[in-house]
């Protein structure tokens, strides 16, 4: 069985399921070269197929991420959006205009039915013409499954480690009129949703507006509030957190949903009224704190009321890996498995596991790693440099064995862009499309930042460590496996002299890969000739791309970045590529 899962709108994304197991991923922003791309993924789609040889009338099943979709989801370009763009400018400009009344909300489900509606027979259309397969054959092969069963399943389903009963949690901004529920599964039917909060109570919004409250892009930025949160003084982001954040929003009597005194998504005279004069990291210290404990208790009550242990996280939400450190640490966590990148792009796996799982009461099968997205052979690469490479401006070197060359390079505090095999799926870079370190010295975090990643000062780094010195450089005391930076954990003494560069600079906790030889062989022996060299069992690893634009997959995205940037050093396959 061949399904094709397709997550519209914000951070577009294709998963493409075979016989239970995802074969390929990949985000519509690694072709468009936009952050977080909404428009439709049609080039996405192309890639998978051609990519895994897969034929458009081998596709059994076409998994749609929501019910509530919209026309402006169904959008290839922006030239492209004139037959829905009327009807879109109507909804906004109603939406705008409303007030928060019975009558309003009942007028908005009516007219988000209607939207729906006409949204789906857009899709109808441009998946036949995409496909080149009649209308009839796509309406048939079309399953539309919830927004949170998509976060639910994919947070189950990735999993290596599924434990029966599990108790899965999901939360985000919204999706289809959620912004949290709590699952759980026995191992006998499907995922079954004991519990439900309505968008408009969203925890995820109040952490979006305070981002775009602080100057920064809502959907985007969070992490960089996050990042910011350690440098406030404790006692005085208590203060904020008790005044404002903890009386805005609440859990409910039942402990499984939570409730606002005011619709979450329209907060700014809120914010305005009780934040302004107080310090940017106070505010963003008081709102980590906040988040922390909300969604804290929301987990222990949930573990009460079922009694299991056994956890597992999907939504944006979770994208806090300060907050999935706290959890990972609840004395009443037995097991739990965060789904890697696990905002709306992760849906796709959902909603691909939802219909298999639904089609032939199978179980699909976890992932191995998050290698799912486009690759080139020396060959091809041999053939875009000679084609495409200036041989006034680079100088080009084959190296048999580019991954002892690239650890020579790092120990001499060289910083190396390494680009080989198939990019990574999802927000984080996991050594096959990043920029590598030294990171046993602060100079290392300042070149990157300063020159080439232009980040804001308190950002962080993150290590990539070996899996046999794992134990040296983080205090994992549950074992939790990390493979996929979604964890962050206390540094040892060692950790804070071999991987400074990598921690965050405030309160020296970490956001590692452990890289496992299994999963990515040639960039563990990278990492292992960089420690036959300096004794140092990781390097500073963070993603390929400009800031403001998504991590690189193919190779005139590579270029644009080295072009645009002081990128000294670019290892591309087996060549390595310098400025002269």
């Amino acid at each position: 069985m061949i399904i094709l899962g397709i997550q519209l709108g914000h951070n577009a994304t294709i998963a493409l399921l075979k016989e239970g197991k995802i074969i390929r991923a990949v985000s519509q922003e690694k072709f468009d070269n936009i952050k977080n791309s909404s428009r439709f993924p049609e080039e996405a789609i192309k890639w998978a197929l051609k990519d895994s040889q897969t034929y458009p009338e081998q596709i059994d099943y076409i998994a749609i991420c929501g019910e509530t979709i919209y026309p402006h989801q169904i959008v290839l370009t922006e030239e492209s959006s004139q037959g829905t763009s009327l009807t879109i400018k109507e909804y906004l400009k109603f939406y705008l205009s409303c007030k928060y009344t019975d009558l309003y909300w009942k007028y908005i489900n009516f007219k988000n039915k209607k939207l729906t509606k006409k949204a789906r027979l857009y899709l109808t259309q441009l998946l036949a013409r995409v496909l080149n397969l009649d209308n009839e054959e796509i309406t048939k092969k079309m399953i539309f499954i919830k927004h949170h069963y998509c976060h639910a399943y994919s947070a189950y389903y990735s999993s290596p480690d599924r434990k029966v009963p599990a108790l899965i949690l999901t939360l985000d901004g919204s999706g289809d009129y959620s912004c949290a529920t709590v699952n759980i599964y026995d191992g006998k039917e499907g995922i079954k949703r004991i519990a439900s909060t309505n968008w408009i109570y969203s925890p995820g919004y109040v952490y979006s507006n305070v981002t775009k409250f602080l100057g920064m892009k809502p959907l985007e930025h969070e992490y960089k509030v996050m990042g910011l949160a350690p440098y406030a003084k404790e006692r005085i982001a208590k203060e904020v957190c008790d005044r404002v954040f903890k009386p805005l929003l609440w859990l409910e009597r039942d402990g499984l949903t939570f409730r606002s005194k005011i619709p979450t998504n329209r907060l700014i005279v809120y914010l305005k009224q009780n934040l302004c004069g107080i310090r940017f990291d106070v505010i963003a210290g008081a709102l980590q704190m906040w988040l922390e404990e909300l969604v804290l208790q929301w987990v222990k009550n949930a573990i009460s009321v079922t009694g299991i242990r056994n956890l597992y996280f999907g939504g944006g939400v979770f994208m806090n890996v300060k907050l999935n450190k706290r959890i990972m640490e609840l004395p009443e966590v037995e097991h739990c498995f965060f789904m890697p990148s696990c905002g709306d792009e992760s849906n796709s796996f959902g909603a691909c596991y939802a219909v298999y799982k639904q089609k032939t009461g199978a179980e699909p099968l976890p992932l191995e790693n998050l290698y799912l997205g486009p690759e080139y052979t020396n060959e091809e690469i041999k053939y875009y440099l000679i084609n495409k490479l200036n041989p006034e401006k680079y100088h080009v070197e084959y190296y048999e064995d580019i991954e002892k060359k690239v650890a020579e390079l790092l120990a001499n505090f060289q910083i190396v862009a390494r680009f080989k095999g198939r990019a990574e799926w999802g927000a984080r870079a996991l050594g096959n499309r990043s920029i590598l370190g030294n990171p046993s010295d602060l100079k290392t975090f300042y070149e990157i930042n300063d020159v080439i990643k232009q980040r804001d000062f308190w950002m962080p780094f993150a290590p990539s460590i070996l899996d046999e010195d794992e134990e040296k450089y983080i205090k994992n005391l549950k074992k939790v496996k990390a493979p996929y930076m979604i964890l962050a954990f206390d540094s040892t003494e060692l950790a804070q002299r071999d991987l400074k560069a990598a921690l965050h600079q405030a309160d020296k906790t970490l956001r590692p890969q452990i890289v496992y030889k299994e999963q990515n062989p040639d960039y563990w022996r990278l990492i292992k000739y960089f420690k036959d060299i300096t004794g140092i069992g990781g390097v500073l690893n963070t993603s390929l791309n400009l800031h403001g634009y998504p991590l690189v997959a193919t190779l005139d995205q590579l270029f644009f970045t080295l072009e645009n940037s002081k990128l000294k050093y670019v290892a591309v396959g087996n060549f390595l590529i310098y400025k002269k």
